[in-house]
């Protein structure tokens, strides 16, 4: 009966352990405004992945000519792919995982450290620079990539036309 009892207690002390170091692991990445930024990188790649469906939709348009009665079946299919390449997760469920794989790397008394700093104004500074920095960091990488795409697409269309003519032939 003892041995009952003490395994029963060593089991709520480690559930409890669990649940408090868990509760440090949110209180981090709350701190580290973790989910804010998640959020906003999602919305920003959800952004720039609908300019570049509706340019490649343009593109192809322009190229094809497809006659007015097909446009709107045209753009519903480009709706609809873009529904389904949309993440099947959260941002949350994003944290929830990252909470699990990055809070194994710091002890209990780490995070009480690292939740400290990110609640300290300079902590706090270094989170809304980051969040600040985030869209401008997207915008560069989007303005670099801009002609690459662009060039591809022109290849691309190119190329579906040369092969279209061929078999017309």
């Amino acid at each position: 009966m003892r041995i009952l009892i003490v395994a029963i207690l060593l089991s709520l002390s480690t559930a409890c352990a669990a649940a408090d170091r868990s509760a440090k692991i949110r209180s981090l990445m709350e701190a580290q405004g973790l989910l804010g930024m998640l959020e906003q990188q999602m919305s920003l790649g959800r952004q720039q992945a609908r300019r570049q469906a509706d340019q490649l939709l343009d593109q192809m348009m322009g190229a094809a000519k497809p006659p007015p009665e097909a446009i709107p079946r045209l753009r519903k299919a480009s709706e609809e792919f873009m529904a389904a390449l949309q993440s099947p997760w959260t941002a949350q469920e994003i944290v929830d995982v990252w909470a699990g794989v990055y809070g194994a790397a710091f002890s209990d008394e780490e995070l009480d450290q690292l939740i400290a700093f990110y609640l300290s104004p300079l902590g706090q500074k270094d989170v809304r620079a980051s969040q600040e920095a985030l869209p401008k960091l997207s915008q560069h990488f989007d303005e670099r990539l801009r002609p690459i795409l662009e060039n591809a697409t022109r290849k691309y269309m190119s190329d579906i036309q040369q092969i279209a003519k061929e078999l017309r032939k």
